[in-house]
């Protein structure tokens, strides 16, 4: 048995959304309660960030723990516990500097299964399955979330440039105490390319990577406005710039390959965040 936080950590990820009024937003006749202003779902599974929604801001951090249970063979399916442990901030006006001097506001835990195996020659599937909780720690309500799906990852080298192609077809959301509820379906492509980089970082050959990915949601995915109306999108992109090494590098016990930075939008909304690998 294994424990550790994977290369792809979010817990340092920066994130900015910053929202206009949208003609097809449909405005709401009932004032919503803090907690409500954080889309539980999107929070606990885009990482750590700060969210800006109108004049609303919320600070999330994510830590996206796992325990390996069984390493993947040709017999058989690995299985990961992933635990990762969301808490939610609400408006800071300085949300790195504020972070540590402020109760911390929400908490949401979306344990869950992931298998892993490859299936054919470069190509692993990967479905799992989460469900958990998140609670107000303020206004005390608390909101049901879950997910369910499969992510797919193709790798193949060529010359001396490694690509990438990723999918995730997943469903999802989060139902509140009071019974408001988002259902989501979400299926994403990504196509990430490493190349070798002049020089080396930290004594290991460095390489630079970009990646682009596309989001479609099935059914549009509501971010609030103000106490009565919301944004709805329903399609997003990332592109992101990264530099790395070829072999990890452990810092304070987490291994990690590579660091850059990635810009996600779409639908007027704009999100600037550090990426630490690939998304699938």
């Amino acid at each position: 048995m294994t424990f550790r936080l994977p290369a792809c950590l979010a817990a340092f990820t920066a994130v900015l959304l910053v929202a206009g009024t949208p003609a097809s937003a449909a405005p709401q006749q009932r004032g919503f309660a803090p907690s409500e202003e954080v889309d539980w779902y999107f929070a606990s599974t885009f990482g750590t960030g700060v969210y800006r929604v109108g004049d609303h801001t919320v600070s999330v951090v994510r830590l996206p723990f796992e325990i390996g249970l069984r390493t993947p063979d040709d017999d058989r399916w690995g299985v990961r516990l992933k635990l990762p442990v969301t808490a939610g901030f609400h408006s800071l006006s300085d949300a790195f500097e504020d972070v540590v001097h402020r109760n911390v506001a929400t908490l949401a835990f979306l344990p869950g299964i992931e298998l892993e195996k490859e299936v054919a020659p470069n190509w692993w599937l990967k479905p799992a399955a989460s469900f958990g909780m998140a609670q107000d720690l303020v206004g005390g309500s608390h909101s049901t979330l879950y997910e369910i799906g499969v992510r797919s990852l193709w790798s193949r080298s060529f010359e001396r440039m490694d690509f990438s192609l990723g999918n995730a077809l997943l469903y999802a959301g989060n139902v509140a105490q009071d019974g408001l509820s988002q259902h989501l379906g979400v299926f994403s492509t990504g196509l990430n390319i490493i190349g070798p980089a002049r020089g080396v970082l930290l004594d290991r050959a460095a390489n630079i990577g970009v990646h682009l990915v596309h989001y479609a949601y099935f059914n549009r995915v509501d971010f609030l406005l103000d106490q009565t109306s919301r944004r709805s999108v329903d399609q997003q992109y990332e592109i992101a710039l990264t530099v790395g090494t070829y072999r990890p590098i452990d810092i304070l016990g987490f291994e990690v390959q590579r660091i850059g930075l990635g810009v996600r939008f779409g639908e007027g909304l704009l999100a600037l965040r550090l990426v630490t690998g690939f998304l699938y």
